[in-house]
C-alpha cells in the first residue's frame, strides 16, 4: 500500500511500507489519517457480520459458537460467565498463548510473518512465502482490505480461516481510539486469548512523532502487521510479538525486541485507521 505523507513522499519498503514525511506527524490527528487513507475499508460480508455478533454475544456468557462458511459445522465452546465482557469476574487478569516470534524474511513480509506466527500457534505450518502468495502481498505490503482475496477481500482473516477451524477470524475496523473502541478491543482481546486460546493480529499505522510499537523509529510513518499473544491488567495491557526483530533487511531491526507489552490504549491508537483481526 502507498499512503501519501504530508509533503514529500519517499516510498521506502521497510517493515511493510515505510514513508518518511518532511513534516511533523500528529498521531492523534485522526482527521489527517482519514484524509490520507487509501484503503477502501470494505463493508463486512453478511457472514462476517453474523460471526462478529455471535462472538460478541459469547463475551457476555457461556455459549457454543457454531462457525459458518468454510468452517460451517465446526463448534467452539466458550467458557465464560455472567460477569465477562467488562464485568471483571470470569476472565483472569492476565493470560497469554505460546511465544513464537519469527523474523520476517523480507522488508515487506510483516503480514505473511504475522499470519505464519498466528497459524503456528494453532498448530498449522504455513511458510511466509506461501502466506504471501495467498495474501496477495506485494512490495507495498499486505492490504488491510481490498486485497483481492476470497471471500471477503480482507486478506488476513480470509487466509487464516482457510487454514484452521479454531476460530472464525473477522476484521474489526478502528476509526479512532475512542473509549468505546478501547473497551471493545480489550473485551475481544480477553475473549480470543483466554476463552478461545487463539491470537489476534493488529495492523499498525504509526505516524511520525506519534506513538510507535517498541523500537520502531518515531520519525517514520510505518504500516506494520503484528501478532497479539496475550494481555495483562484485565486487558489494559497488550502483549505482542514483532517480526521486525531479527529481520536482516530492516536497518533498525536491532532496536526492536521480539516481545513487548504496551498499554491497550496505545495499541488502539496505533491501529486506528486500520484495525485488528480477531
Amino acid at each position: 500500500m502507498r499512503i501519501a505523507s504530508r509533503s514529500v513522499v519517499l516510498t521506502i519498503v521497510l517493515a511493510i511500507v515505510v514513508l518518511v514525511s518532511a513534516g511533523a506527524g500528529r498521531a492523534d490527528d485522526i482527521g489527517w489519517k482519514a484524509a490520507h487513507d487509501t484503503d477502501p475499508h470494505l463493508a463486512l460480508t453478511p457472514e462476517q457480520q453474523e460471526m462478529t455478533t455471535l462472538k460478541r454475544a459469547a463475551e457476555a456468557q457461556s455459549v457454543m459458537i457454531e462457525f459458518a462458511g468454510p468452517m460451517r459445522g465446526a463448534r467452539q465452546w466458550v467458557e465464560c460467565g455472567p460477569t465477562c465482557g467488562g464485568g471483571g469476574g470470569a476472565y483472569p487478569t492476565g493470560a497469554s498463548i505460546a511465544s513464537n516470534q519469527k523474523a520476517q524474511t523480507t522488508s515487506y513480509y510483516c503480514g505473511p510473518a504475522a499470519v505464519h506466527e498466528a497459524l503456528d500457534a494453532l498448530g498449522v505450518w504455513l511458510t511466509q512465502a506461501a502466506a504471501a502468495a495467498e495474501l496477495n502481498t506485494t512490495t507495498d505490503g499486505t492490504a488491510w482490505s481490498g486485497g483481492g482475496t476470497s471471500p471477503s477481500g480482507y486478506p488476513v482473516p480470509d487466509v487464516l480461516n482457510v487454514h484452521q477451524t479454531r476460530d472464525y477470524y473477522v476484521p474489526q475496523n478502528v476509526a479512532s481510539p475512542t473509549a468505546n473502541a478501547i473497551n471493545t478491543y480489550e473485551s475481544d482481546l480477553e475473549m480470543n486469548i483466554w476463552a478461545l486460546e487463539v491470537p489476534l493480529i493488529g495492523d499498525a499505522w504509526e505516524v511520525p512523532n506519534g506513538p510507535h510499537l517498541t523500537g520502531h523509529p518515531g520519525n517514520k510513518e510505518i504500516f506494520h502487521w503484528f501478532e497479539i499473544r496475550g494481555y495483562q491488567g484485565s486487558g489494559g495491557s497488550t502483549m505482542y510479538e514483532d517480526s521486525v526483530h531479527g529481520a536482516a533487511s530492516i536497518s533498525w531491526s536491532g532496536n526492536v525486541p521480539a516481545y513487548s507489552t504496551l498499554s491497550s490504549n496505545t495499541i488502539v491508537t496505533i491501529i486506528s485507521g486500520r484495525g485488528y483481526v480477531w
